[in-house]
């Protein structure tokens, strides 16, 4: 934050109600800091904590320590400067008495410094159930007159369809559209960005997204490590498919499918993916697989273990753990095309991507024996954030064959780079721009696609499929993708002996050949060179 101008008549008040919960301390607090760190919070910014609890300045500070990420050699001074501008408000959810006190710290710093027009920011970091306490009693008690109101709100936004339309009408009746942030910060906006300018600006793709060549989209969001017991109760009662699919994973469907906005800004771009979403035919359990992680006798770690397993998870429990669900969108560019959503717990890794395949070539001259050689179009956004395109080109010597390859489409990254993540979030919020936050009426088409399934699983209580600790997940799910169209491939999942990978080399070697069969793990030159400096035996 740059030292307030005297001449500056502009006040930012951002409040964090439920200032004392875990959403708020591990990542509301570093997000906000990570701001201030960069001088990107506005002049003038305050940041208010209000809950139930009573908490002081000195003690708080505390408590977010472990996940501020300080550097020791540069941060201390700035870091001290930045609590000064944190007050702390305790009051009950459910009184609006309670609120005017809140109202009256903020006035308080207005003052303080002659700023004459007031700007405020609301984030929800509550448990849903005082949702609708909260925005009514902000909207009506502790409203600027001066300047803009605006209000941010995490997910979960409801259970089902029944529940969010109660939870839209409490949201609408207290703030605007256009005040109202629906966010969920798994979204990659930097992908997302690069997606849209590799579309818009380039012949080459923007030509080529549609049923003619493609042939079906992937979007998987795994995760290597187990349900943990501070989310547990959680996810128990939300399962994967709500926890990710219902959010960011869908909200990646409809910025892929939509087609150009008339403009640049934000509603138009809004307008179109709504379009997308009413699309989107709703799927039935015949388009679902789901399946919970069990152990795999092989860890010694007690909590790599099955899901029922974990003391704090109900011994009977069918919640899902990982789920595929194939959607279909009716529009003349989508039709026929399958959107596979694909989400898991304690997977082999840890990434999350889009991967979009296409239609293989009519006539291969130089493969003949290839029966289904696919080029595709990855866009990944974590471990790390990339766009590449997998290729076929001719491999080394005097034969005419091919082999494997990608053109790595990332922007140089020897700029500066932008604040991503939550902190990025944020910064939209204080600009005003609402690209990449759903309308409550796009959250409401979500949940007209995703309550069927979600009624039949909570009511039937289907059984789900096992499948292992640390594997790719259950086999069903791979020939549930194949059956529709995608094509996985071993140089994609080359992590060793589990059944899919067995499955996922035979297919590989049916269709490209044994070359690429498997993909080698090679370390960066640097970490080899490291290593030989620090064992001298593996010079000789």
């Amino acid at each position: 934050m740059i030292a307030i101008d005297p001449n500056n008549d502009m006040a930012y008040s951002i409040v964090v109600f439920g200032a004392s919960g875990a959403l708020a301390k591990q990542r509301v607090f570093p997000a906000l800091w990570a701001l201030y760190r960069e001088n990107r919070l506005p002049q003038g910014t305050k940041i208010f904590t209000y809950c139930r609890t009573h908490l002081q300045t000195k003690t708080y500070r505390l408590q977010v320590l472990p996940y501020m990420e300080l550097d020791k050699n540069r941060d201390p001074k700035k870091y001290n400067l930045f609590w000064k501008n944190v007050f702390c408000v305790q009051g009950e959810y459910d009184k609006p008495e309670h609120y005017a006190a809140l109202t009256e710290a903020m006035i308080s710093q207005e003052l303080k410094h002659n700023q004459v027009h007031a700007n405020r920011i609301f984030y929800l970091a509550v448990p849903p159930i005082v949702f609708d306490q909260v925005t009514l009693n902000a909207s009506r008690k502790c409203s600027s007159t001066t300047g803009w109101n605006r209000i941010i709100v995490e997910k979960p936004f409801g259970r089902d369809d029944v529940s969010y339309k109660a939870f839209q009408t409490s949201l609408c009746n207290s703030f605007r559209e256009s005040q109202i942030y629906l966010m969920d910060h798994l979204l990659s906006r930097q992908v997302m960005q690069n997606f849209f300018a590799l579309r818009y600006s380039n012949h080459l793709w923007g030509e080529t997204l549609n049923n003619r060549h493609v042939a079906a989209v992937m979007i998987s969001v795994k995760c290597d490590l187990p349900v943990l017991a501070t989310r547990a109760d959680y996810f128990n009662h939300h399962g994967i498919i709500r926890h990710l699919m219902t959010n960011h994973m869908i909200q990646t469907v409809a910025m892929l499918a939509m087609d150009q906005p008339y403009t640049n800004s934000a509603e138009d771009l809004r307008v179109e993916r709504l379009k997308v979403l009413r699309q989107v035919l709703t799927p039935n359990m015949g388009d679902v697989v789901i399946a919970q992680y069990r152990n795999n006798r092989k860890e010694l770690e007690l909590e790599k273990c099955g899901y029922t397993e974990h003391s704090y998870i109900p011994k009977d429990s069918f919640t899902p753990t990982f789920a595929m669900v194939v959607l279909y969108i009716n529009s003349r560019r989508w039709s026929g095309v399958p959107f596979i959503l694909r989400a898991g717990k304690a997977m082999n890794d840890s990434k999350s991507e889009v991967r979009i395949q296409y239609k293989p070539v009519d006539c291969d001259a130089f493969h003949s024996d290839s029966a289904d050689v696919r080029n595709e179009l990855v866009l990944r956004s974590f471990p790390t954030e990339e766009v590449f395109m997998r290729m076929r080109l001719k491999r080394h010597g005097e034969d005419l064959c091919l082999r494997e390859s990608e053109i790595n489409l990332r922007v140089d990254d020897r700029g500066p780079k932008g604040i991503q993540g939550l902190p990025g979030f944020l910064l939209n919020v204080f600009q005003g721009d609402q690209t990449l936050f759903m309308r409550t009426d796009e959250q409401c088409e979500i949940w007209r696609i995703f309550t069927p399934i979600l009624t039949s699983i909570d009511a039937d209580r289907p059984r789900p499929l096992n499948y292992d600790f640390g594997s790719r997940g259950p086999l069903l799910a791979y020939r549930k993708a194949e059956r529709v169209g995608f094509v996985f491939f071993a140089s994609d999942e080359w992590h060793q002996s589990e059944e899919t990978l067995e499955y996922t080399v035979k297919r590989s070697k049916q269709l490209i050949g044994p070359h690429t069969a498997l993909k080698p793990v090679r370390e960066p030159r640097s970490k080899r060179a490291s290593k030989l400096s620090s064992n001298p035996k593996a010079e000789s």
